[in-house]
């Protein structure tokens, strides 16, 4: 059964009510039936005047006027109550059959003017209730039978047994004029049922395009409408989005029944956790959104704080697919289903805009109100991944960590021409410096970006973009393809300078990769021992198979291998000691803390002389970045460190501004012109 409290199968055969009719369809019938009321009155004056009734004879035609009159009383007609309609409309009914009488009595009772009776059925038929009816053949019954007793030939004219026996055939004539109501009474009961059916359809029908089948919560289309009326009132308003964690992994393991069986507890709880006028949704998947009018930032963060709370419970889950594998034999018995406790977890993002201020001019238009609603539901969905990422649960939308912001991706469209263009990625180039006779051992190419407009930018502003897994490929070609420019540059004036490239975790699970840098090699005509591939310890957790057979791939082609900000992220010691690297650059947050109180204290440097001593066991080479002052190059030169790398010596430069100083301290070798680019 609907909302509307009518059921569709098992509609009782009863009559129709006083307020079947809406109000205003009942007011403009009404209005039609007193209009034909009216109508009658002149009309039945000149009948009257046209058969020469006497003037005491024409008094009943008072009857009607004032059932007219009473039918039409504003008391009656704008009163809401049930007896205000049933007044009314009886009135205007008795007025219709005292015109009736009043037609067979001037007409001297012919049988003809009896017919104007089943004329006026119809029109009383219009109210679609029984009390207009019921005043009708009453009417018709008293009339006939009080009339035809005291004035019988105004009512059954010369026809004697009719007069001897007035109640007998004022029975008879009621009688079939009840039998025409019934035809009108059979219509408007059929006519209200398809009614009440056609109503529980659309109400199904709106049900259905308002919510979502599976859960029962409010669905996309409904949020936008409600959300429309919110922005459209100027309150404040908050969306929260809403992503369960790990279930994908209990639909893959145990069966999308079981995943259905999961939203739908976690939709029933979670709307415990949503009061009114809060609006619980689901957006699809797993995603689930809650619009808070009236709501603050904070007071939504406390509502989605909850949430999590409420949501985060274990759930039974009936592994119901077990036993519906397509592959069970027709004689192998099927497992018995059982009982799984899943614990779920979620992650939120709030999105708010402040309620407009008080008398504030210009009230949103529907395009903006549309344009507002995207934008929060975006703002919610970017929190909810900085929420995901950062392991919070919940999260804040800031514009400043939005990285989907139109800003945005016109500088990645900028960054995608860059790395068409020729002369926007530049590397500019930092020297690594022995520590024990300051000669040159290599440099560090650092990716700069010449922007057109913005002029040089540092990587800050463009390594999110450069790093993805859509640009690292392209970006990373770049960079080595001007990092072994430089470094066939140097060749072609004596200078063997092997030079270092920052990849990216997505080059090590690409099997090609190796392929692809002895391209590059063979190419610039490059040795491939002056190439110094870095990586972070955080690129190989990722995925330290991949990595370790592209680390040996690179290894094969006698490219040689770094890890750059050692102790920063998360190797395990005993993978490192397994992984082809030649080096190891140490942090330059150790070297900070070299002097934790000022160069007056003592240097400490038990982590730094740790690290240095493990990387020489390992038979690696070890780099100190971020060298900038005299005492540090002290400390570590005591401590064995190989190399350092800072502006001590130099910042990172373009190739024509390097320290002439410097490169006149790299190892040499015979100018030759076969160091050329194959084109």
């Amino acid at each position: 059964m609907s909302s509307t409290g009518r059921g569709t199968g098992h509609q009782s055969w009863r009559l129709p009510g006083l307020l079947s009719l809406p109000e205003d369809v009942w007011r403009t019938r009404h209005r039609w039936v007193t209009t034909v009321l009216l109508a009658h009155l002149p009309l039945l004056a000149g009948w009257t005047l046209y058969r020469h009734t006497p003037l005491l004879a024409a008094a009943p035609l008072a009857i009607p006027a004032a059932l007219y009159l009473l039918a039409t009383a504003e008391q009656l007609t704008r009163g809401r109550l049930r007896v205000h309609r049933a007044l009314a409309s009886c009135a205007a009914a008795a007025g219709l059959m005292a015109c009736s009488s009043y037609l067979v009595s001037v007409s001297g009772g012919y049988i003809e003017a009896h017919f104007h009776f089943f004329v006026m059925v119809p029109v009383v038929a219009l109210y679609e209730a029984w009390a207009p009816f019921s005043i009708a053949i009453a009417w018709v019954l008293l009339e006939h039978g009080l009339v035809g007793t005291l004035w019988p030939h105004h009512v059954y004219g010369h026809n004697h047994e009719h007069m001897a026996h007035p109640w007998r055939f004022a029975g008879v004539h009621a009688a079939f004029f009840a039998a025409a109501c019934t035809g009108s009474l059979t219509a408007w009961t059929l006519a209200e049922r398809a009614r009440a059916v056609q109503a529980d359809l659309v109400e199904q029908l709106r049900h259905q395009t308002l919510h979502d089948d599976l859960t029962g919560l409010a669905n996309r289309a409904h949020l936008a409408q409600t959300m429309d009326s919110v922005l459209a009132s100027g309150a404040s308003v908050a969306v929260l989005a809403l992503d369960l964690d790990r279930f994908k992994e209990v639909n893959d393991t145990l069966g999308h029944s079981a995943g259905d069986e999961l939203l739908r507890a976690v939709s029933a709880r979670a709307a415990t956790g949503v009061e009114r006028p809060g609006l619980l949704v689901r957006l699809g998947g797993d995603e689930f959104a809650v619009l808070l009018p009236g709501l603050d930032a904070q007071e939504a963060l406390a509502v989605a704080q909850r949430l999590r709370m409420t949501i985060a419970r274990t759930t039974s889950l009936q592994n119901v697919e077990r036993n519906s594998s397509a592959g069970t034999s027709p004689g192998e018995a099927s497992l018995p289903a059982r009982t799984i406790a899943v614990s779920i977890d979620v992650s939120i993002g709030i999105a708010h805009r402040p309620a407009l201020p008080t008398g504030a001019s210009g009230a949103l238009g529907p395009a903006q109100r549309a344009q507002v609603a995207d934008e929060l539901l975006r703002e919610a969905d970017v929190a909810m991944y900085t929420a995901k990422r950062s392991g919070s649960g919940t999260a804040l939308y800031e514009a400043a960590t939005d990285s989907y912001t139109a800003c945005h991706l016109a500088t990645l469209t900028d960054f995608r021409r860059a790395l068409d263009a020729d002369d926007q990625i530049v590397v500019h180039l930092q020297p690594k410096v022995a520590i024990t006779n300051g000669q040159l051992l290599g440099v560090e190419a650092l990716a700069r970006w010449n922007h057109p407009v913005r002029g040089l930018l540092a990587p800050s502003e463009f390594i999110a973009m450069a790093t993805s897994a859509e640009l690292s490929a392209p970006f990373t070609t770049k960079v080595l393809t001007e990092a072994l420019f430089a470094c066939r540059s140097w060749l072609r004036r004596g200078y063997r300078v092997p030079v270092s490239v920052n990849i990216t975790a997505h080059c090590l699970v690409r099997p090609s990769f190796a392929f692809e840098v002895a391209d590059l090699l063979a190419r610039q005509r490059v040795p491939a021992d002056l190439l110094c591939l870095e990586i972070t310890e955080d690129t190989l957790v990722a995925d330290p198979t991949a990595a370790a057979q592209v680390l040996a791939a690179l290894r094969a082609t006698g490219v040689r291998t770094s890890i750059d900000d050692f102790g920063t992220g998360y190797s395990s010691l005993s993978y490192l000691r397994q992984l082809p690297v030649d080096e190891l650059k140490i942090d330059r947050s150790f070297v900070l803390a070299l002097f934790p109180h000022g160069s007056d204290e003592p240097a400490d440097d038990a982590l730094v002389a740790t690290i240095v001593d493990m990387g020489h066991r390992l038979g690696m080479h070890v780099v100190a970045e971020g060298v900038e002052r005299r005492d540090e190059l002290a400390v570590l030169a005591g401590l064995g460190c190989d190399s350092v790398q800072g502006y001590l010596y130099s910042p990172p430069v373009p190739a024509d501004r390097f320290p002439v100083e410097l490169l006149r301290t790299a190892a040499r070798t015979t100018p030759s012109a076969g160091y050329q680019v194959l084109t």
